[in-house]
C-alpha cells in the first residue's frame, strides 16, 4: 500500500461535498477512480425514486475463487460543504465548522486503495464487487433499493462502522412512524373554547411515549415537532415523528402498539383525530459467529495485531439490507470518531490498518 496516497485519496474524498441527496459530483469522482484501476462499473439510476441527483455504482474486478462484494456509502449528513481538513499528530479533523466525512469516505478510500494495491502488484485475488450507495444517513435509501440482480458476491464487508477491530454481525429491526393529529382552528382571543388545540394534544402524546433505551434491547425516540401557525389561532394540526429500535421484532411491535394506543387515547380525549404513517426502515438480523466471512476476518485483524470484537449495533447501515438480500455480510470500524458532529476526527493509522485487513481478505 502506498500510504502518502491514501491520505491524499482521504483528503480528496472529503473535500468533495456530498451530502445526503447531493452526491452527485463524488459519484463522478468514484467513476473516473473506478474507470482508472481498469474496474467494470454500472451506474444505479435509482436517485430519482427519493429526490437525490446521485446514483449507486456497482463495480467488479475479476479474480479466482469466491467474490467478495465491499459496500461503503457515498452520502454523508450536514454540513458538508466547504470541507477543510486538517492533519495533526497523526489525527485528521475538520475545521471546526463542518463534519470531516470519514463516514464513510474512509472506507471508501481504503477500499480503494487496497485494490489499487492488488491491480499495481498483480497480486492474486478473490473477484473484487463494489457497491457504492447515495442517500445511507436518511433511510439506508441506496442499499435498500440496490439492484441485486446484478451482485455475484455471497458474501460482504461494509466499511461503515467506527472503532478499528469492531465488527458487526447483529443489528436491529427499525420502524419510523409519522403522526400527524388534527384539531380544529379557532380564534384564539375571541372563542377558544370553539377550537381543538392540536399543539397540545401533541404535547400531551409526546410526554407519555417513553424515550431513550427504554429496555435491555430497545431504544424510542421522539423528533420533528411542527406545527406552523399564528399565535391569535387555536393549532388545527401537529405532526411529530417516533422511530423505535429492537433486537427482537415482536418487542418492537409491542412498543409500537403501545405508542399507537396511547396517542388515539389522546386524541380522543382532546376530540383530535389522527392518521399515521408507518415506515419499516430495516429487519433485525444475526450472522453466526461461526460465518466464514467473519472467520477470515478475524484472522486478517489478528496478523496484523488486532484483537477482533464482535457486537451488536441498534444503529442502522448498508448490513441491512445486503442481509436482506441474501448476503453474509459484516460491517467493521474504519476508525471514525464523533461522527455526525463538527468534532468528527480519525486516526490516520486506522485508516491503514483497515487497508492491510482488507488486502489480507482480499488476497488470501
Amino acid at each position: 500500500m502506498n500510504k502518502e496516497r491514501l491520505l491524499q485519496r482521504f483528503l480528496q474524498y472529503v473535500t468533495c461535498a456530498s451530502e445526503t441527496y447531493q452526491e452527485r459530483e463524488f459519484c463522478i469522482m468514484m467513476e473516473e477512480e473506478l474507470t482508472s484501476l481498469g474496474l467494470h462499473w454500472e451506474r444505479q439510476e435509482i436517485g430519482e425514486m427519493f429526490g437525490s441527483n446521485g446514483w449507486n455504482l456497482h463495480a467488479i474486478l475479476p479474480g479466482t475463487g469466491a467474490p467478495l462484494l465491499l459496500c461503503a456509502h457515498m452520502d454523508t449528513v450536514a454540513p458538508g460543504y466547504g470541507i477543510s481538513p486538517i492533519l495533526r499528530d497523526g489525527v485528521i479533523y475538520s475545521d471546526g465548522t463542518t463534519i470531516l466525512g470519514s463516514d464513510d469516505k474512509a472506507g471508501i478510500a481504503a477500499a480503494m486503495e487496497a485494490v489499487q494495491t492488488i491491480v499495481e502488484k498483480g497480486l492474486p485475488h478473490r473477484p473484487i464487487e463494489f457497491l457504492l450507495t447515495i442517500c445511507e444517513e436518511n433511510g439506508i435509501l441506496g442499499s435498500k433499493y440496490a439492484d441485486y440482480s446484478k451482485i455475484i458476491s455471497k458474501e460482504a464487508i461494509v466499511l461503515d462502522n467506527e472503532d478499528v477491530g469492531h465488527l458487526v454481525n447483529q443489528a436491529a429491526a427499525y420502524m419510523k412512524i409519522h403522526f400527524s393529529i388534527q384539531g380544529k382552528s379557532a380564534h384564539a382571543g375571541v372563542s377558544p373554547e370553539k377550537g381543538i388545540h392540536a399543539l397540545k394534544a401533541v404535547a400531551e402524546c409526546i410526554s407519555g411515549i417513553e424515550c431513550g433505551r427504554v429496555s435491555e434491547i430497545s431504544v424510542v425516540n421522539v423528533a420533528n415537532l411542527l406545527c406552523p401557525g399564528q399565535t391569535n389561532i387555536v393549532p388545527e394540526k401537529a405532526d411529530f415523528d417516533v422511530e423505535v429500535r429492537s433486537y427482537e421484532e415482536e418487542e418492537l411491535q409491542s412498543i409500537v402498539q403501545n405508542i399507537c394506543g396511547h396517542v388515539e387515547k389522546v386524541c380522543q380525549a382532546w376530540g383530535a383525530k389522527f392518521c399515521k404513517t408507518e415506515n419499516r426502515v430495516s429487519n433485525a438480523f444475526c450472522i453466526p459467529v461461526t460465518a466464514p466471512i467473519i472467520e477470515k476476518t478475524c484472522e486478517a485483524m489478528r496478523s496484523i495485531g488486532i484483537t477482533p470484537v464482535i457486537e451488536q449495533t441498534l444503529g442502522g447501515s448498508d448490513i441491512t439490507w445486503l442481509v436482506e438480500n441474501g448476503l453474509a455480510a459484516i460491517n467493521i470500524g474504519v476508525g471514525m470518531q464523533e461522527v455526525h458532529g463538527c468534532k468528527e476526527h480519525i486516526l490516520f493509522e486506522d485508516m491503514i490498518s483497515t487497508t492491510e485487513v482488507l488486502l489480507r481478505v482480499l488476497t488470501t
